[in-house]
Parts: C-alpha cells; structure tokens; sequence
C-alpha cells in the first residue's frame, strides 16, 4: 500500500504527529524536524510533499503562510486494512488475559486502591521494571492550552492556560489538590498555613498567599518563586463526562511586564512555563491513576525529558496565535524552552 511507504519514515511519522495536534505552518513544522531529526528544511519540505501527495495532510495557504492539517481518511483506511490482522494479536492478549486473571482478582481495580497498593509496597499495574509508562502523544493530546488575559491584583494580566479531563470524580481531584500529604506525591512537599489568607511554601519550588479556597471547584494563590515578579494561580474544577473531572490551570502575570520580556527575548521563556506546568499535569494524572513516583526527581527519567520536549513544540500554535511569532522566531523560543526543561544530562546515549 502506498500508505505504508509513507509512514514508513520515521520524520513523516513524526510530522503526523505534531500535526495531530492542530494545523501548523511549513516553518514550524521544519522547526521542529530541523531540531529532532537534523535535516534541512528543503529535506522536510519534500518529507511534507510526500505526505500531501498521500493524501496524509492537506495545506492551505495564508498569507505568505502554508498551513498544513491532517486528513483522516487515509488513515481510516490504513486502520481498515489492519483490522484482518487484529485476530492475530487479540488472541495472544486473551491468553495474556487469561494468564493474569488470577493476579487481577486480587489487584485493586480502583485508583484509590492502587494507591492504597503502593502505600503497602506493591507494585502498581503500569510500571515496568521500576520505569513509569507514559503514552506520550495522548499526555500531550490530552491538554489544551491557550494565552489568555486573566486579570491579575494590579491591573491587566496575560495567562497560560491549559485544560485538562482526569478520569476520577471531582471530590478527588479537589483532595489531590487540597490536601497537604496529596500534594506532596505529585507535585511537592507543602508547609503553611493552608487556609484563605494563609500562606504555604512548596519545597524548592513557588510559595505565596491563599487568595480564595472554593470546594470543590476553585482555588486561586499568589505565586511568587524567588525575587521574582508576583504571579497568580487559579485552578477551576468542574463535572465531566461519566463521572470525570475537568480541571482548568491559568497561571497570569502583569500584562506589561510579559509583554515587555517578549518583545525584549522572545517567547522562550513562556513556553518553558507552560512546559513546567505541562509535566506537573502529567504528575497529577499518574498519581489519580495509582502509579507512585518522586515528584523530586522523576524529572530525570527519558520518557519525561521526551514529553517536557514534546510540550515546549505544543505550546507553538498557542504562542504564535497570541503573539504572531515569526517562525524562525518561534523555533529559537521552542529550543529555549527544550533546553531549560529537558536538558542533556552527561551519560545521556545521544547517537
């Protein structure tokens, strides 16, 4: 099929990949691969003609812009064509099911219980070997993100944005987010005084003031990390979908200041923000779904690095919107952010 010689590639594949995630210019595109891959733009310029003539992507012009977008009947198609080899693979997962049902009588089937596990030593159903498993592309996929204009205590404010679903019930996520012991397994250890118009202090990370405590559906708190600028965080909960939560995270800062520090340096730092905000998400999810980890130091693990990557390239498309970043310019902000959230460690296997 003339489908597969076009996923065939990996940079092909990597490009639907970034594109699933909404419509991108060329240049963004060739930033990205230009930075993952080390080719040059004409290479991933024929990469994108080869996906287009496939039928993979579409393009449209704007302005002296082309705009690329995935088209999904040819991967429908490619899913039709698997679908007389799934037989093969059920039949080996039934067994495997089968195999297991023994172990799974006695596993919790809750997250509360795989918790419960974790507290007792037990090792949680989607770890392997010590290492978490995260689906990388579905984190990512899984939040939205936006700069917004959230008004902050002085005036004017500029936000980033991100939503999220959790799959466990609101009163959870509200105690995840509330209680002291909670936080400190997914995000960081906490001290203070946890009541509106108390204080609280994260280990090595933002402390502030409580400016108001809602159950179960808003908490707002000044955010204030170092000698820097005052910011402010408000985190909205709301009923989802077959008993899920929808949580709302908008971090907003001074209009003038961030308007300012783009003009002056470019957006780098505020897509290193929302990558920041990205991972703290992620560590919320895997700690409603009862996979323990150390908030302190998870950081460091290569599947983390390649998702705090992948978000610095997702919060592109919100940046550009807000700002109209030029390409060329965007892509610097993207390696800035790559560089202070996913870091080369030395011993990293690079190739």
């Amino acid at each position: 099929m003339q489908a597969f010689e076009a996923l065939g590639d990996p940079v092909r594949r990597r490009i639907l990949e970034l594109l699933a995630g909404g419509e991108r210019s060329a240049g963004a595109v060739g930033g990205v691969i230009r930075t993952e891959f080390g080719i040059s733009q004409p290479a991933v310029s024929r990469h994108l003609r080869v996906l287009r003539d496939s039928g993979f992507v579409t393009v449209r012009a704007d302005g002296t812009r082309r705009l690329y977008a995935v088209e999904s009947a040819p991967l429908q198609e490619v899913d039709i064509w698997l679908e007389r080899f799934r037989r093969f693979w059920n039949r080996h997962l039934d067994t495997l099911g089968a195999e297991l049902a023994p172990r799974r009588t006695r596993a919790p089937e809750t997250a509360r219980g795989q918790r419960r596990a974790a507290a007792r030593g037990q090792t949680p159903l989607n770890e392997e070997r010590g290492r978490h498993v995260i689906d990388i592309v579905n984190q990512i996929n899984a939040t939205h993100r936006e700069i917004g204009d959230l008004p902050v205590a002085t005036g004017r404010g500029r936000s980033l944005l991100l939503r999220r679903t959790y799959d466990a019930s609101i009163e959870d996520v509200w105690s995840a987010c509330t209680d002291p012991d909670r936080i400190g397994r997914w995000l960081a250890p906490i001290d203070g005084d946890l009541r509106p118009g108390g204080t609280y202090q994260l280990k090595n990370n933002a402390g502030g003031t409580i400016l108001r405590c809602e159950e179960p559906h808003l908490i707002k708190v000044t955010w204030v990390l170092g000698e820097g600028m005052n910011t402010e965080v408000e985190v909205r909960l709301a009923h989802g979908e077959d008993g899920g939560t929808v949580l709302e995270l908008e971090h907003a800062s001074p209009a003038e200041i961030v308007d300012e520090l783009v003009r002056t340096y470019g957006p780098g730092g505020t897509i290193g923000i929302g990558s920041g905000w990205d991972l703290a998400l992620l560590g919320l999810d895997l700690f409603l779904r009862g996979t323990p980890f150390d908030p302190e130091s998870w950081e460091d693990a290569p599947e983390v690095k390649e998702l705090a990557t992948r978000s610095c390239h997702a919060w592109g498309p919100a940046i550009q919107a807000a700002w109209g970043t030029s390409d060329d310019d965007l892509a610097a902000a993207i390696a800035f952010g790559v560089r202070h959230f996913a870091p080369e460690t030395p011993g990293d296997d690079n190739g």
